[in-house]
């Protein structure tokens, strides 16, 4: 039961204090999107791993050690729960983990059919009205639209999708930075964090770690990306790019596809302006972001592997089916 009462704790504290810890992190260490974004990934998968070692704990509490343990406890489960003392947890637990694993399966399954349905037409759709190009090393689809727009569609057939207006009103090398924005997007993966962090919090709403990330991550992906773009090209050119492509055509709530126009014009020209983001060495950064994933990732980590002890130290079952 003292496991249980650790393994409970754990996640429940993630689960809440999760978003303060890693923006304090963010303003201690004046972390970079990338940072942040590893730091919120493995804030996701700590909680993850917190609340299924929560389930395995009880599990291995209630059913004991071995397959034949479980099986037996499988067969007798009203028996196990009646006499481990732990009736009461194990009463609320199961169908609560029943309905939360049904839930998420629910929500990933129409996510994924939704997904590579919109891709699908999405494609057919390109391949009827756009011309392929290549632009400054890049494969583009290039869409006869006079607004000026650019995005990027993640999957099997990646690849930029621009419009003539956005190729009409950028200069050379403001399309490179256009061009590098969507290449970090693509090559970052960036449509899985994005993709990730919404689908936790639709399959389980009201989570505080879950809706800050719903609402942090898309942003912080918008900003590694002009990092990397930055980088690539200059800031010069990036901030003249952003001026002018700030409005996209249609705004894609889902996160399959990830537009140059996303997140909020204002501040992402704010961040790339001259003396924005001085901030520590680059080393310092580094550890801060190491230190606090370690922090976030030891604890269900700790848990999981004295349940994992316990169960194998435990002696063996010599129930009779």
């Amino acid at each position: 039961m003292t496991l249980i009462a650790i393994a409970a704790g754990s996640a429940a504290l993630l689960s809440l204090a999760g978003p303060a810890f890693v923006r304090w992190c963010a303003r201690a260490g004046d972390l970079p999107p990338r940072h942040l974004l590893a730091l919120w990934t493995v804030a996701l998968l700590a909680w993850a791993v917190s609340w299924a070692t929560l389930v395995f704990t009880v599990v291995a509490e209630v059913m004991g050690p071995g397959l034949k343990g479980f099986v037996t406890a499988c067969i007798t489960l009203f028996q196990a729960v009646s006499s481990s003392g732990a009736g009461t947890v194990v009463a609320v637990l199961a169908p609560v983990a029943a309905l939360a694993a049904g839930r998420l399966c629910w929500v990933l399954a129409r996510r994924y059919a939704g997904s590579v349905r919109w891709r699908r037409e999405h494609h057919r759709e390109l391949t009827a009205g756009a011309r392929q190009r290549c632009l400054d090393g890049h494969d583009v689809w290039l869409l006869q639209a006079r607004r000026p727009h650019a995005y990027c569609v993640p999957g099997r057939r990646s690849g930029v999708v621009l419009t003539q207006g956005a190729l009409d009103v950028l200069s050379p090398k403001e399309l490179r930075a256009v061009l590098a924005h969507e290449d970090a997007h693509l090559r970052g993966h960036h449509h899985v964090l994005v993709a990730a962090s919404r689908l936790l919090d639709t399959a389980f709403p009201g989570v505080p770690l879950l809706r800050a990330a719903v609402t942090e991550v898309p942003v912080l992906v918008e900003w590694a990306a002009d990092d990397h773009a930055a980088r690539t090209v200059g800031h010069a050119p990036l901030l003249h790019a952003i001026g002018v492509m700030v409005a996209p055509p249609e705004p894609d709530p889902s996160g399959r596809s990830l537009a140059a126009s996303g997140a909020c014009p204002v501040e992402r020209a704010r961040r790339l302006l001259p003396g924005q983001s001085a901030g520590n060495g680059r080393s310092t950064r580094a550890v801060t972001a190491l230190s606090a994933a370690i922090l976030l990732a030891v604890p269900p980590a700790a848990v999981l592997g004295a349940a994992v002890l316990t169960v194998a130290g435990s002696p063996p079952c010599v129930c009779t089916i």
